[in-house]
């Protein structure tokens, strides 16, 4: 039985670094500026829509969205917005944790972002990888080869 070795959801991971982006807005105060609405809004709007086109492309393809159980991929999914990045479901967490960079006005917030890129990287992602490398073989090594793991 093949199991990926995260427990916690992707999002709550999303949660802790927006937590850690709050403290160093305030305990490590490197380079503050002003809040940057305008970067963050169309962020958060991509975000959304990518977040929902992801899940959206896996509904289609009658497969799973849990990223607890990627032994009950069906299929796997390379088309929509699949074609573009491999993860983007974490692609628009990601983007969020960007968004909130430019809304905390805080240039040490990015240690929010680097945590979340190397934890969901290293429990989340590449777990997920050798699962869907033994459903899928050849094809997801070609898929791999042609879409990046993240954007």
């Amino acid at each position: 039985m093949m199991t990926v070795a995260l427990k916690i959801p992707p999002p709550v991971f999303m949660l802790m670094a927006l937590i850690m982006m709050l403290g160093c807005h305030y305990l490590l105060p490197w380079w503050q500026f002003k809040p940057r609405w305008i970067i963050a809004i169309p962020l958060v709007i991509i975000a959304v829509v990518s977040g929902f086109l992801s899940v959206l492309a896996l509904a289609k393809a009658n497969t799973t969205i849990s990223p607890f159980i990627p032994k009950q991929t069906a299929r796997l999914v390379t088309r929509g917005i699949y074609q573009y990045s491999r993860n983007p479901m974490y692609v628009s967490l990601l983007l969020l944790l960007i968004a909130a960079v430019f809304i905390y006005g805080e240039l040490s917030t990015i240690l929010g972002v680097v945590f979340f890129i190397i934890v969901i990287n290293h429990y989340q992602i590449k777990p997920e990888e050798k699962v869907l490398l033994t459903l899928f073989g050849d094809k997801y090594v070609q898929y791999c080869g042609q879409v990046r793991r993240w954007f």
